[in-house]
């Protein structure tokens, strides 16, 4: 749970027991609660209060106001009992209607080749209701069906610090829950799109189909600042019957969105699977901050987004990917606030990072050194001291690769190989999946006079031995 001092809100995201930067879960929000202020002790049901009525003996009254008042107790219960009876007979057509309506034909292109064996997300049986009005013709059911094969769980396990009941330190593994979208296919790997949240200093990271089958994920590229990050699943760890029951989901422009237009959001909430829930868009370019991080342009949406719904998809009513939801409003008494993240923001990130190495880890022997020993600055530390959150530098070993490359004590290190790093055991973890005498390019903030600046240089790096 984060607060956002400039509007006093507290923002979260979305994915499931992921820690963010500051080690807190993303389970700590509060419980909604249901406000029933001024009512007056009158009985609440689905929207309609009711009121007791005191009775008032008066034995002075005569019997023909008596029997007035009794007839027209009479026709008032009547009449309460035809809208009522009304009313529950339009629930049950209604709820008969979004049952009854019409789910797409499955489309499956039968090529043998598991690479060749997954389809684009079929829009056949999306159709328009030309009767009704514009903000009425979505087909929420055809829209989930035909998307539903395109996402993705990802599950995962990650450390986390606490105290113990006498209130010492220590580390425990977590489960963690988020969602992906299946967004490509290159000739050796399908291509997922999900929130960098979701993925980073995730270990035993796996991706479930919507078949239910699982498969080892690997992180090509997170960048952290704009919350996106692009996983990979080998084509050879997909199996033919899989292969031909999910599908890739189309990214589209979402520059000429409208406030009021339906939507749908899919995604892994609490962990328990795929889940599908819809509303409109509430607001364009809105800005959130987040852990000292501010992000701009989001679309607010009413459409319900929970923990384990990162990475989902927000889809308009062809069934293609508008936003990806990541974020959502927990203050007490706030309802129907949650954010998501425009395609047209952030395509050609998700576009450049697609195109990155699959690292795997390399050999102890021959993984990469930096040469630097750093404290993290925390988004606490930055708010209090006006520091960017990353990485800064204590000391640097002499002839060490961060020597060469010009970077000093009191430098703050934000990105590596055009990723953002934002704590010393994240940059280790990257360094796993390099090998000595690779060049990549370090972003940091170098102190000038009274103020940091941005500054990049590339780096040879080192050997430990």
């Amino acid at each position: 749970m984060y607060n956002d001092d400039e509007n006093d809100f507290q923002y979260r995201y979305s994915g499931n027991d992921i820690p963010y930067n500051n080690g807190m879960s993303n389970n700590d929000m509060n419980d909604n609660t249901m406000n029933n202020n001024g009512i007056n002790n009158n009985q609440a049901f689905s929207g309609t209060s009711y009121q007791y009525v005191n009775q008032n003996n008066n034995t002075k009254k005569k019997s023909k106001g008596f029997f007035k008042r009794a007839v027209c107790f009479v026709l008032a219960a009547v009449l309460f009992g035809v809208i009522a009876g009304s009313v529950m007979f339009g629930v049950n057509y209604a709820g008969g209607k979004i049952v009854g309506s019409r789910q797409p034909d499955a489309t499956n292109v039968d090529i043998p080749t598991v690479s060749s064996n997954i389809a684009n997300v079929s829009m056949s049986g999306i159709t328009e209701d030309t009767n009704l009005s514009s903000s009425s013709r979505m087909d929420v059911e055809a829209v989930a069906a035909a998307a539903l094969p395109a996402m993705v769980e990802l599950n995962g396990t990650t450390k986390v610090s606490g105290s113990n009941y006498f209130g010492y330190g220590q580390t425990y593994e977590a489960t963690s829950s988020g969602t992906g979208i299946i967004v490509g296919k290159s000739e050796t790997e399908l291509l997922i799109v999900t929130n960098a949240h979701v993925v980073d200093s995730i270990d035993n990271l796996k991706c479930v189909f919507s078949d239910g089958t699982s498969a080892t994920c690997s992180v090509k590229g997170s960048k952290s600042d704009q919350d996106i990050a692009v996983a990979a699943v080998l084509l050879s760890d997909i199996s033919s019957d899989t292969a031909s029951s999910i599908a890739i989901a189309e990214l589209v422009d979402s520059t000429d969105i409208k406030v009021g237009q339906q939507v749908v959001a899919i995604g892994n909430a609490l962990g328990e699977g795929q889940s599908v829930t819809t509303g409109i868009i509430s607001a364009k370019d809105r800005s959130i901050t987040v852990n000292n991080v501010t992000f701009n342009g989001l679309i607010m949406t009413d459409a319900a987004i929970n923990s384990g719904n990162s990475g989902g998809a927000l889809l308009n009513s062809e069934g293609k990917v508008i936003a990806i939801n990541f974020a959502k409003t927990s203050s007490d008494g706030v309802e129907g606030m949650a954010y998501s993240i425009p395609v047209s923001n952030v395509k050609d990130i998700i576009d450049s990072l697609m195109t990155k190495q699959t690292r795997s880890k390399v050999s102890a022997d021959k993984a990469a050194y930096l040469g630097i020993a750093a404290v993290d600055i925390t988004s606490s530390y930055a708010s209090y001291y006006g520091y960017p959150v990353g990485i800064l530098i204590r000391t640097v070993a002499d002839n060490s690769a961060a020597d060469k490359a010009g970077l000093e004590t009191y430098d703050i290190i934000v990105g590596f190989d055009d990723q953002t790093v934002t704590t010393m055991s994240g940059l280790t973890k990257m360094l796993q999946y390099y090998e000595a005498g690779e060049k990549v390019t370090i972003d940091y903030y170098h102190m000038e006079g009274s103020e940091y600046v941005l500054k990049s240089t590339e780096v040879t790096l080192g050997s430990k031995n």
